[in-house]
């Protein structure tokens, strides 16, 4: 009778050890295979502002680098590797090249499948207003992104009718060899924008429409 008693012992504690391996090799399996390495690119930072509101009260820098904490934070909830080309209110240089040259070689040197770059964005007239998609033409994957996350964002503002739009000119989108695109949030110089802009709430949306928007292009990458 014990014998038997011992042989069940044994065996259920055979029986966890196999399936401890095989929970923690399910999960690290999980955790190795993430479906995408996303570089997020929060403009400006540190002595460089960025845009600023008409009353100078409120930064660009500050709002992007929301915006993009945001964001990591739902894509990681996916499984996503995400990396930020900073996490505080930094500069990369002293000096505006050094800074842009800097974030280019981080996306560069990276293996990230996209990065995105996030800006607001300022007009010397104060009625332009809405957030805004750019890519270059250097990928023909960087249209596909632009499009499917302006697509997304329209759901916060369906009055906002700009399209994403390709562009040259701006240095990180020119000289960066992966797919990716910019994303300009609104314009700190138009009075409904900035106030948007200036509301957490609203960029915990905007951010989790942006994310939407790369999970669509995850799932139309696939079926092409």
């Amino acid at each position: 009778m014990k014998t038997n008693k011992q042989i069940i012992l044994f065996l259920t504690f055979m029986l966890l050890i196999i399936l401890s391996l095989t929970i923690y090799h399910t999960v690290k399996a999980n955790q190795e295979e993430s479906l995408l390495f996303v570089y997020l690119d929060p403009g400006h930072g540190g002595f460089d502002g960025g845009a600023t509101s008409i009353d100078k009260s409120m930064c660009e820098k500050d709002i992007n680098l929301k915006v993009c904490f945001y964001l990591k934070n739902y894509l990681e909830k996916t499984n996503i590797v995400v990396k930020m080309t900073r996490n505080k209110d930094v500069a990369l240089s002293k000096s505006k090249k050094e800074d842009i040259h800097k974030r280019v070689e981080l996306i560069n040197k990276s293996n990230c499948d996209i990065y995105l770059t996030i800006h607001a964005n300022a007009y010397p007239s104060s009625s332009v207003r809405g957030f805004q998609t750019f890519y270059s033409s250097n990928k023909q994957q960087n249209e596909y992104l632009a499009k499917t996350i302006q697509t997304s964002l329209q759901m916060l503002d369906k009055e906002n009718k700009r399209l994403s739009k390709v562009i040259t000119g701006k240095y990180v989108l020119d000289n960066t060899t992966k797919i990716g695109c910019l994303v300009e949030i609104g314009f700190l110089t138009n009075e409904i924008d900035l106030q948007k802009l200036t509301d957490d709430t609203y960029l915990e949306k905007m951010a989790f429409q942006i994310y939407l928007g790369i999970l669509n292009y995850i799932e139309e990458s696939r079926q092409i």
